[in-house]
């Protein structure tokens, strides 16, 4: 029998692309983006996904339809925005663009995870057309949320691990009023656990584990938080308590269920739990003010005898029968330990759970302090206005100078002007950044001595902090006498300078400018004219003035200003809006018949520019006559 032969390619030719595609099955599709149309093209059939063929006005189906997922609706607008309204000179005459985002599925109303590979092609700063591919990565993404499930749970019991415990239980007390809910932290400690484990071995143990951690999963609500936090402690967040009944039936229900006797053979030992409460908001408010308290009342239930709960009391934090082997110095060997370990982590971590940059920036400094063994650790803010570093945080160790203006001596100042004189005509650029450094002070120009004697500063390294191109401040470690900075020492500087500028300081650089918008809002309400601020993509107001709030007191913003104003269906014509060009700084003005149509109305419109806001979408400022 003849075999039909088929040429087997030696280089990446057509055909091999071709069938890569095929197999890859992606769905490819080209966006006219001066007709607004969108076609489909192959190999793949994209059958996975409700996209019809041809796709016109795109924007405005792709936006309106439901065919994004409204939660990712926003990645559009901001490549919309970026194309048409970002004049950038591309020396290629294109630019590429990656999101992942999700579309809904063909013949169903569930979202498929999907990655778009996006090539716009431009005529000058005009776009003009995008060639894209479509990569369904839901089984990924499934596999992904499963990953990120697991790493939340333990193994063992399946209830939520150690740090899931936490930031749940954290983000859900920030959520909670102290004036109206009653909730309640319970630990959960084992009575006898470790006679049985190393009597019957480890696997036995985990059954008792697995059996004590289903249990307090059928003791409590779903809606409670539950998990395991050490070997044979767990901790629960009684929730929604309307009846402090409830909290006592559900504590000495599961004290009865877990009261039994395990046997090995000939060998019979005992088993139970003890339990320490803390209530919310009576014996605090925060994770760790409820865990601190719930503790020592876990340890008053071990004291009385095990086999019981106690409810925290006042009196207890006076009594020195029991002492907890949560000493302070453990928590804070524990804590330091892990800012080595994972320095960016932690300062994340940090700001999760406390939601304070100050308190993060706080801890952090004292952090860095003892890891490096620092005298002094700075976070200096710029003034652009007057040109001056000020002191905003600092960290000192018993030999550190504070340089804050609240707490320095009258006499410094002119040491303080001389050592930033020296500090600033250090900086240059370094592999880890924009820095300054000095490892013995007394090689200085003679003229910083006495500054350097006065503030018992010897040896320095600091970094700018920067937000695009903003300055806004300089964080800096400090010795009092020389010493070297090594690559540890600089890199930690350098992450912790990004963090500040990109993160934990934003808020400082736009401080101004949200005193700016908030007297341009006081002018604008105190002004007849109807003003309002629209979204130039969308159509949907974002800001409406007191004029427009007195006259129409149930308008609210989310649809196009047309219909939320004007009960129509498409924009008003001769829409000065629509004719605003994508950044310029025209205004223009007309009469419009919107309110009435016999009374036409002088309308006028421009750009609104807002710098330094990382909301990017282009904006329009209308104005009317008042009705």
């Amino acid at each position: 029998m003849d075999t039909k032969s088929h040429p087997i390619p030696t280089t990446f030719d057509s055909d091999v692309f071709s069938a890569l595609e095929k197999f890859d099955r992606r769905v490819y599709f080209r966006w006219d983006l001066t007709t607004d149309v969108l076609e489909l093209h192959g190999p793949a059939h994209p059958n996975s996904y409700d996209i019809a063929p041809r796709i016109a006005p795109a924007s405005t189906i792709l936006w309106h339809s439901g065919l994004l997922h409204q939660e990712d609706a926003t990645i559009l607008r901001v490549y919309l925005n970026t194309i048409f309204c970002h004049h950038i000179h591309r020396p290629k005459g294109s630019c590429n663009h990656i999101c992942k985002l999700r579309l809904r599925g063909n013949g169903c109303h569930e979202y498929i995870w999907s990655e778009i590979h996006l090539i716009t092609y431009f005529d000058g700063f005009m776009p003009v057309v995008a060639y894209g591919n479509i990569r369904n990565i839901q089984a990924q993404k499934l596999w992904q949320q499963r990953i990120e499930r697991e790493a939340a749970h333990d193994q063992l019991t399946g209830l939520l691990n150690k740090d899931a415990t936490r930031l749940r239980i954290t983000k859900h007390l920030a959520s909670l009023s102290p004036d109206i809910d009653q909730e309640a932290l319970l630990i959960i400690d084992a009575d006898g656990f470790k006679e049985i484990n190393d009597s019957f071995g480890h696997l036995f143990g985990d059954a008792v584990l697995t059996d004590m951690g289903n249990a307090i999963m059928h003791n409590f609500r779903q809606s409670d938080i539950k998990g395991r936090i050490g070997g044979d402690e767990f901790l629960v967040l009684f929730r929604n308590i309307s009846d402090p009944e409830i909290l006592h039936d559900r504590c000495q229900s599961l004290i009865r269920q877990l009261e039994r006797r395990y046997k090995n053979g000939q060998q019979e030992l005992p088993f139970s739990i003890s339990i320490g409460v803390a209530q919310y908001p009576q014996h605090g408010t925060t994770y760790q003010e409820l865990f601190k308290h719930a503790d020592r009342a876990l340890y008053e239930s071990k004291n009385l005898g095990k086999n019981q709960y106690t409810i925290y009391r006042s009196s207890l934090l006076g009594q020195a029968s029991v002492t907890s082997h949560r000493t302070p110095k453990d928590f804070e060997d524990f804590q330091q330990k892990a800012f080595k370990d994972n320095m960016i982590e932690f300062i994340f971590k940090l700001l999760y759970e406390t939601n304070s940059p100050d308190a993060t920036i706080s801890i952090s400094l004292g952090m860095f302090g003892k890891l490096f063994n620092l005298d002094r650790v700075g976070l200096d803010l710029y003034d652009p206005d007057t040109n001056q570093y000020t002191t905003a945080y600092e960290w000192l160790s018993p030999n550190g100078i504070s340089l804050k203006s609240s707490e320095r001596a009258d006499d410094t100042f002119d040491s303080i002007s001389m050592r930033n004189t020296l500090i600033l005509s250090g900086y240059k650029a370094t592999s880890y950044g924009v820095m300054s450094i000095c490892e013995d002070t007394s090689k200085a120009a003679d003229r910083y001595q006495p500054a350097m004697a006065a503030l018992h500063l010897g040896a320095f390294a600091h970094c700018m902090i920067t937000h695009g191109s903003d300055t806004l401040g300089c964080i800096g470690f400090e010795y009092s006498r020389p010493h070297t900075i090594d690559d540890e020492c600089r890199h930690a500087l350098s992450v912790f300078a990004v963090i500040l500028g990109n993160i934990l300081l934003t808020s400082y650089s736009d401080d101004k400018l949200r005193q700016q918008n908030m007297q341009l809002r006081s002018l604008l309400d105190h002004m007849q004219e109807m003003i309002y601020v629209v979204d130039k993509i969308t159509m949907s107001p974002i800001y409406f003035n007191r004029s427009i709030r007195q006259a129409l007191p149930d308008v609210n913003a989310g649809h196009p200003c047309y219909q939320v104003l004007h009960k129509r269906s498409t924009p008003c014509p001769g829409c000065p809006v629509l004719q605003l060009s994508g950044e310029g700084s025209e205004y223009i003005q007309c009469d419009l018949s919107n309110w009435d149509k016999d009374r036409p109305t002088c309308t006028r419109a421009c750009n609104l520019h807002i710098d330094k806001v990382d909301d990017t979408r282009p904006l329009a400022l209308v104005i009317q006559e008042p009705i």
